[in-house]
C-alpha cells in the first residue's frame, strides 16, 4: 500500500526528470539557432541555392562557364584579325595572321553572340561589297597560309629538335669517349700497380721460399744427423749386447747342460747369481703367456727349467724354448718377476739378472735388477722372422761360413759385421763358428766355465 511519502517522492522525481529533459532540449535548440544566425550574418558567404548546383565553399563565389561564351570570345578575336587585315590591305602593308600583340591588348567592343557567323561588310578595292565567294576564298587562303605557317613552324621546330638531339648525341659521345679514355688510363695504372705489386710479392715470396728452404735443409740435416746418431747408438748398443751375449754364452751353455735344458733357434733364458726365486715370463705373438703356472703354450713354447722354487742353486737358470723351426713369427715380450726371497740363505737385494734372447740367430743380452716386492718388469721385446726370412738368413750364414773356411773372411769378422745377421744360434750352425774361436778360450782346469759378470 502506497503511502503519502512515497507518492510525494515519485512526483518530485518526475518533476526533476522533466525539468532536466527540457533544459537539454533548450541547450541544443539554442546552439542550432546561434549557428544559423552566424551563417546568415556573414558578409562573405555566397550560397548558390539554385537547383542542381553544389557550392564549392562558403568563402568562394560560384563560377560557371558555357560553350556560348567561348565561341563569343573566338568570334571577337576573329573580327579583330579581319579588321586588321583589311586595314593592311588598304594601306599596302602585309597581313599578320597571328595578330599584333598591341592590337590584342586594345579594348574591343563586345559583339553580340548569334547562332550564325556575323556578316561583315568591308570595302574592297572597287568600293563594292564583298561577296560570299570572295569571303570563302579569303578564308581558304587564310587557312592555307595558316597551314603553311604551321608546317613551317613544325619544320623549324623539328630541325631545332634534330639539331639539339644531334648536339646532345655529340656531347654524350664526347663524354663517353672522355670517360672511356679515363677508364683506360685508370685500368692501365691499376694494371701497372698490380704488376709492380705482383713482382714485389713474387720477389718477397722467393726470398721467403729461399729462407724456408734453407731452414728446411738445416732441419733436415739436423734431423738426419740426429737419426744417424740414434741409429749409431742403437747399433752400438746392439753390438755391445751381442758381445755380452757372446761372452755369457759359455756360462749359459754350462747351466743349460747342468739342468738338462734344450736349445733351439728361438729361445729365451734367464740367469742370476743367488738363491732367490725369479720367474721368467714370455708373452707369445698370440698373447698367451708362458710362466711357472703355464709351462707349455698352444704355439709349442715350453718352460723346461723353473729354478729355485726351493733355494737349491746359487747359479740358477730358467729357459723357454720352441721346437726347431716351429716358433711362430711375430713379436715376443720378455718379463722377469721377483717371486720369492729365500732369507735362510742370506741372499741380498737387489738381485741382478741377465736375459739372453735368441731370435733365430740374432742373440741379444739384457741385464737388470729387482728387489723383492717390486712389480713384474718388462725386460725386452724381439721379433721372430717368417720362414722365408729364416731361409734367407740361413743361406747367407752358410755362404759366410764357406767364405770363412776358404779364408776370404775371418770368423770373428762375421760376428762383428753389422751388415750380416748376428747368427749366434745354440745349434750346430753356430758351433762351427765357435770352433774357429776355440783356441782363444782360457781354461782354468776346473772344467766349469767362469760365471759371467752380472754387475
Amino acid at each position: 500500500m502506497r503511502t503519502k511519502g512515497m507518492i510525494k517522492e515519485e512526483l518530485c522525481l518526475g518533476v526533476f526528470m522533466e525539468t532536466g529533459a527540457w533544459l537539454m532540449v533548450g541547450i541544443l535548440a539554442g546552439g542550432f539557432f546561434v549557428g544559423l544566425w552566424y551563417i546568415l550574418i556573414r558578409g562573405d558567404a555566397d550560397l548558390d541555392m539554385r537547383r542542381g548546383i553544389v557550392a564549392d565553399g562558403l568563402r568562394k563565389p560560384a563560377q560557371s562557364s558555357s560553350f556560348s561564351s567561348a565561341r563569343s570570345e573566338f568570334e571577337r578575336k576573329l573580327l579583330q584579325i579581319e579588321a586588321e587585315r583589311r586595314r593592311r590591305n588598304l594601306s599596302g602593308g602585309n597581313i599578320n595572321l597571328l595578330g599584333d600583340a598591341t592590337l590584342l591588348q586594345q579594348p574591343v567592343e563586345e559583339q553580340p553572340v548569334m547562332n550564325a557567323a556575323p556578316e561583315v561588310v568591308v570595302e574592297d578595292d572597287d568600293d563594292g561589297e564583298e561577296t560570299e565567294e570572295q569571303m570563302l576564298e579569303r578564308r581558304r587562303l587564310r587557312d592555307e597560309e595558316w597551314t603553311r605557317q604551321e608546317s613551317e613552324k613544325d619544320r623549324r621546330q623539328l630541325e631545332e629538335e634534330e639539331a639539339a638531339l644531334k648536339e646532345q648525341q655529340e656531347r654524350l659521345q664526347k663524354e663517353q669517349e672522355a670517360q672511356q679514355e679515363k677508364d683506360r688510363l685508370e685500368a692501365e695504372q691499376a694494371a701497372e700497380a698490380a704488376r709492380i705489386s705482383a713482382e714485389r710479392e713474387a720477389a718477397a715470396q722467393s726470398e721467403r721460399d729461399a729462407e724456408e728452404a734453407a731452414r728446411q735443409a738445416e732441419f733436415a740435416a739436423a734431423e738426419e744427423q740426429r737419426l744417424a746418431e740414434i741409429q749409431a747408438a742403437q747399433e752400438k748398443d746392439a753390438l755391445e749386447r751381442r758381445k755380452a751375449a757372446n761372452r755369457a754364452l759359455d756360462e749359459l751353455r754350462a747351466r743349460l747342460e747342468r739342468e738338462g735344458a734344450r736349445s733351439s733357434d728361438v729361445q729365451v733364458s734367464l740367469m742370476w747369481n743367488n738363491y732367490n726365486d725369479l720367474d721368467l715370463h714370455v708373452v707369445c705373438p698370440s698373447g698367451e703367456r708362458i710362466h711357472g703356472g703355464n709351462r707349455k703354450s698352444a704355439c709349442s713354447g715350453e718352460l723346461d727349467v723353473d729354478a729355485n722354487v726351493r733355494p737349491d742353486s746359487r747359479k740358477p737358470i730358467e729357459n723357454v724354448v720352441w721346437p726347431e723351426g716351429q716358433a711362430p713369427a711375430g713379436t715376443y715380450q720378455v718379463f722377469v718377476h721377483y717371486y720369492k726371497k729365500h732369507k735362510k740363505r742370506r741372499s741380498k737385494d737387489p738381485t741382478k739378472f741377465q736375459v739372453i734372447a735368441n731370435a733365430y740367430g740374432d742373440l741379444l743380452e739384457y741385464s737388470g735388477e729387482l728387489t723383492f716386492g717390486e712389480e713384474i718388469q718388462l725386460v725386452c721385446t724381439f721379433n721372430v722372422p717368417t720362414m722365408e726370412e729364416r731361409e734367407e738368413i740361413k743361406r747367407q750364414l752358410e755362404q759366410q761360413l764357406r767364405l770363412a773356411e776358404t779364408g776370404e773372411v775371418a770368423a770373428d769378422k762375421i760376428l762383428e759385421d753389422e751388415a750380416t745377421p748376428k747368427q749366434l744360434e745354440f745349434g750346430e750352425l753356430v758351433d762351427e763358428i765357435e770352433n774357429e774361436l776355440a783356441d782363444d778360450v782360457e781354461d782354468d782346469g776346473s772344467g766349469v766355465p767362469p760365471a759371467p759378470d752380472l754387475g
